[in-house]
């Protein structure tokens, strides 16, 4: 017997409030919301997963996350969704039964439901007719993905973590090269617009972090109404070797809800390639990619003077970062004339080596909080300030806050160089930083920490958690030359940190020398989503093959 009906606890603006069935069993506002949400840029394949909410009140983010996967080609759908109405009287439930929707039906997958089912976790119910987790989500699927066949899962509220993972071991044999994890989750419940908007932020925290484990100190409703689903399907993705990439971030108050009780949406996907999730672009966030040290001179000058050298810099910027916006540490001095008397391994930067540069890669500011922005003291430093200002690159000066837009930008130093004054920080003395007048989000770019190392020291523990204390939602570092492998979590997930983006364009070979892109997301309510993205190592990639 199909399945007809669903249950759904919002409605569409324009649609009978009265009649909480018609958004599910009409296909005109469903076909508008996927219309609506068409991406002007191709999806990229690779998508493994995608989480989606089950208010059909934000019916265009279900269908954004859909449009997110509609380049891959599926035959199994695992759909997990809370078990809203408390149904199952064990860790999780299924049905056998096809789904039936307004664009036809999502049938079972029968052997794989028949491996779900065989677990003693797992209730068989004989109707799922009334869990909008499901029955929301369903419509949408048949529409990207017409052929694919379904395994229905509900999580109960009163499964444990050692349930969650049980059951991750039971689905990870169904995980094939054309299945796709679905997770139909609608993020902090009942709260306020102020603390919803904080709670969406620890958990954006937690997603990105790929930790499972991170999960379960999370509150339920009130960071979401599934940690089940949510730690299911970030270890299933970890099995998978893919990565989150934040898609939206919205709050029920943007559709004309209340701002006193309120639902948040986030919407994920999965990818196997992160530099393929920099494809994502929409126009209710703004994106910017922050990346390591830059030093455009030295042993770097044969390539930036070398045609086919520079082009295949340019190229393999550009092909990760699509001209995103680019923020950098700027590693020394730069001049318009060469200075007479300087050793050659001085980091001065001539304008003509580097304007074609900066200008290709669309750096849009340049961080001079660091070690070697004062080798030539504060006449060099000055000058440098107005080099970039005619590229149009803003200059982040120690101490400095800029707005960015989207969000505030505090450039700090922490470590001692030549002719480097007062232009370093007190890492134990930052109370100041809590004065500032910079509205949410403050991030920080800070120069910080040993050379060649990939984890911060104690020191650097202490001044992520003073400036955390202080307001600032994520801390972005360098100095290393190496580049961090992961996005630690401070005070909850309220703010994060990434020691080094290690090197960007700099004259050290690997593995003495990496780096990496973050790319961060900014959403209108002011939450963030900052992502790792490797990148190779581009003074090997550009120097000359050896004779």
């Amino acid at each position: 017997m199909a399945i007809v009906a669903a249950l759904v606890l919002w409605t569409l603006p324009g649609l009978a409030a009265d009649n909480p069935f018609l958004p599910a069993q009409d296909p005109v506002p469903l076909a508008e919301a996927i219309e609506a949400e068409r991406p002007a840029f191709t999806p990229p394949t690779g998508v493994t997963g995608i989480s989606v909410p089950h208010h059909l009140l934000a019916a265009d983010l279900i269908a954004r996350g859909f449009w997110a996967a509609s380049a891959g080609q599926y035959d199994r759908i695992i759909l997990i969704s809370p078990d809203h109405f408390h149904k199952v009287s064990k860790a999780f439930g299924t049905t056998r039964e096809d789904l039936a929707t307004v664009f036809g039906v999502l049938a079972s997958d029968t052997a794989g439901v028949e491996a779900v089912a065989t677990s003693a976790l797992v209730e068989t119910l004989p109707t799922i007719e009334t869990e909008h987790g499901v029955m929301a989500v369903a419509p949408f699927a048949v529409h990207f993905f017409p052929e694919a066949r379904v395994i229905p899962l509900l999580a109960s509220v009163n499964a444990t973590e050692a349930d969650w993972q049980a059951m991750t071991e039971l689905l990870k044999p169904l995980l094939t090269p054309t299945t796709l994890v679905v997770q139909s989750t609608d993020y902090s419940h009942y709260r306020p617009i102020g603390e919803a908007v904080a709670r969406d932020q620890e958990t954006i925290a937690a997603i990105t972090a790929r930790d499972p484990a991170g999960i379960d100190p999370l509150l339920q409703p009130a960071h979401m109404d599934s940690k089940g689903a949510q730690y299911i399907q970030l270890a299933l993705q970890r099995t998978l070797g893919s990565a989150p990439v934040i898609l939206a971030n919205r709050n029920s108050v943007e559709y004309g809800g209340s701002a006193r009780e309120t639902t948040s949406y986030v919407v994920t996907a999965y990818l196997r390639d992160p530099a393929a999730g920099v494809a994502f672009d929409y126009p209710d966030q703004a994106r910017t990619m922050l990346a390591g040290d830059v030093l455009l001179g030295r042993y770097f000058l044969p390539a930036l003077r070398t045609p086919q050298s520079w082009t295949l810099l340019r190229d393999t910027v550009l092909g990760i970062t699509r001209r995103t916006p680019l923020i950098v540490n700027f590693e020394g001095v730069l001049l318009d004339r060469p200075v007479v008397g300087l050793d050659f391994n001085a980091h001065l930067v001539m304008t003509e080596d580097a304007a074609p540069t900066l200008t290709a890669l669309n750096i849009a500011a340049a961080s001079l909080a660091n070690n070697h922005a004062n080798d030539l003291g504060p006449e060099g430093l000055a000058e440098t300030v107005t080099q970039l200002e005619r590229l149009g690159i803003a200059p982040l000066t120690h101490g400095s806050v800029t707005d960015m837009g989207a969000f505030r930008l505090l450039a700090l130093n922490f470590v001692g160089g030549k002719m480097v004054g007062d232009a370093i920080a007190d890492a134990a003395d930052l109370g100041w930083v809590c004065g500032l007048h910079a509205a949410p989000p403050l991030v920080a770019m800070v120069h910080w920490g040993e050379e060649y190392v990939t984890a911060p020291g104690a020191e650097e523990q202490r001044i992520a958690d003073a400036l955390a204390r202080c307001g600032v939602t994520l801390i972005v570092g360098g100095h290393s030359h190496q580049a961090a492998d992961s996005i630690a979590s401070l005070r909850g997930g309220a703010a994060q940190t990434v020691f080094s983006l290690g090197n960007f364009i700099f004259d050290q070979s690997a593995p003495r020398g990496s780096g990496a892109f973050l790319e961060l997301r900014v959403f209108k309510q002011g939450t963030l989503a900052a992502r790792l993205v490797p990148m190779p190592n581009l003074f090997d990639l550009t120097r000359p093959a050896p004779p």
